[in-house]
């Protein structure tokens, strides 16, 4: 039977273009490789803890924020979750600062925690506040970008308004040059806190950051985070179960392995030798994935090609989950979920010496039985020397203890708590989420330039589609929703319903 469309994967992107088009009555087939959904945004169970593989803080859910958006047009109920005031500490060598959502306790917290600059520092929050607002109306419009088609050229011009043509000047500056402008450049504390923000959110730091892109990131908090029951796996599986109420059909434990096209039908193959034929075919995995999916002779149609992706450069991680006795927490941090440890102001900011740690709250026994915590922690690795097998078990007890010792020193009896403890690396992201070398978290940003260089969700083959973290608007649960609903748009958009 010939599919209107086949979706490969079931991250925040796959699953929301899948769920939007069985919304509106395209017959949908997913295959997801492994036995969970999600891939980084799942979640897995051990001894009695559930853990989230990666992704831990929910945003979107905020009046007329996107997810809150795609809910209501999916017509499905939000997950229970709670907004939070105090989002993240962030402990510093010398200092803690304390993420609040809203804006004048934030402004007020940077002023007694960063005592020079302070009015520098308001200044420059104000301005990416308020260019992030612009932006983000724009990014909200969905229409793809790079454009690719002259319809998608149209649409393009047609999201643009005289507030965001203002913003030119940014496109080419960094988010440093802009912070050197506000004069904070010298002041190191301040530095490593925003550089620690832009690491874990935008995958670099200032110097390499294009400033609309880290603005973006560095405003994302103040508009709405949220703490999940159970995950941002709660968010998949509610989607998951839209979709395959709105007649979508999902298969776990299928991985894809070749990927054809003979005239307009493409055909996909699962390891298990099954062939399934559709028209449109839209894959949620990473772009460093695609050359070994599809099969040669589509290799030249790409736009993309093999030599310069391999060259593009992404972070791998190094996680650890952990089920623990909540005790080790101090009680006026027990409530907060997230935080964030920055042990060194020489070193840089991976390889364990900067790494988040989510921990689950009271009450949730989606993660943990009553009075115990899930705790997942990650923190920036480069891939290429997990690879070298003579080492990886002494590499891995060397993070784990490293890490561990770092939480300590804030925790006293942290390590003396731990129920379970099991590490993830390269190795494990690439066994269960197919991520080729264990590459996550989408590419880090080479440039100031690094916007220019996004790829477009439309490959530029008809009937293939790109979403997730490596396509245009880029990394996080955010930004790859927001490409498998551009892709969704313009499947429906283009092609009539079972009429494809």
């Amino acid at each position: 039977m010939l599919k209107d469309a086949i979706v490969i994967g079931t991250g925040f992107g796959g699953i929301t273009a899948a769920a939007l088009l069985a919304k509106a009555g395209y017959d949908v087939l997913t295959l997801e490789a492994a036995s969970e959904l999600g891939g980084c945004a799942g979640k897995f169970d051990r001894e009695g803890y559930r853990f989230s593989a990666g992704a831990t803080v929910g945003m979107g859910f905020e009046e007329g924020g996107m997810l809150k958006r795609l809910f209501g047009e999916l017509e499905i109920p939000i997950p229970l979750m709670r907004k939070l005031d105090e989002i993240m500490n962030v402990y510093l060598p010398d200092r803690t600062v304390t993420y609040f959502s809203e804006k004048e306790k934030w402004f007020k917290e940077v002023r007694d925690k960063f005592e020079c600059d302070q009015d520098r520092i308001h200044a420059f929050f104000e301005e990416v506040f308020k260019v992030a607002d612009i932006l983000r109306k724009f990014v909200e419009k969905r229409a793809i970008f790079p454009p690719v088609t002259i319809s998608e050229s149209f649409a393009l011009l047609r999201s643009l308004d005289l507030k965001l043509l203002g913003l030119a000047p940014y496109l080419t500056q960094s988010v440093q040059d802009r912070l050197s402008k506000h004069g904070l450049t010298k002041n190191k504390p301040f530095m490593t806190f925003i550089n620690g923000q832009l690491m874990d959110s935008v995958q670099t730091t200032a110097a390499f950051s294009p400033s609309l892109l880290g603005y973006m990131a560095l405003s994302i908090f103040h508009k709405g985070a949220f703490y999940v029951e159970g995950g941002l796996a709660s968010i998949i599986h509610a989607l998951a179960e839209n979709y395959r109420a709105s007649g979508g059909e999902l298969r776990l434990r299928h991985k894809v392995v070749s990927i054809a096209k003979q005239g307009e039908v493409w055909t996909v193959m699962t390891k298990r030798g099954q062939v399934f034929r559709t028209r449109q075919v839209i894959l949620n995995a990473p772009i460093h994935n695609i050359f070994s999916l599809l099969e040669p002779e589509l290799h030249k149609s790409l736009p993309i090609k093999e030599h310069k992706e391999s060259r593009r450069e992404a972070w791998g991680a190094f996680t650890l989950y952990i089920g623990a006795e909540p005790s080790f927490m101090m009680p006026e941090t027990s409530s907060i979920p997230f935080h964030q440890f920055i042990s060194s102001y020489e070193s840089p900011l991976a390889e364990g010496n900067q790494f988040l740690f989510s921990m689950s709250q009271e009450g949730d026994t989606k993660f943990a039985p009553k009075g115990k915590t899930s705790i997942t922690i990650s923190t920036h690795i480069n891939v290429n020397k997990w690879w070298e097998k003579e080492s990886y078990e002494s590499r891995k007890e060397e993070y784990m203890e490293r890490i561990i010792d770092s939480i300590d020193k804030r925790f006293s009896n942290f390590s003396s708590n731990i129920d379970v403890k099991m590490a993830g690396t390269p190795v494990t992201f690439k066994r269960y989420t197919q991520r080729a070398h264990g590459k996550v978290g989408g590419y880090i940003p080479s440039d100031k330039y690094s916007l220019f260089s996004n790829y477009s969700p439309n490959s530029r083959v008809d009937g293939l589609w790109f979403c997730g973290d490596t396509v245009f608007p880029g990394a996080g649960s955010l930004g790859s929703s927001l490409s498998g609903w551009m892709v969704a748009d313009a499947i429906k958009g283009k092609y009539s319903r079972r009429g494809i």
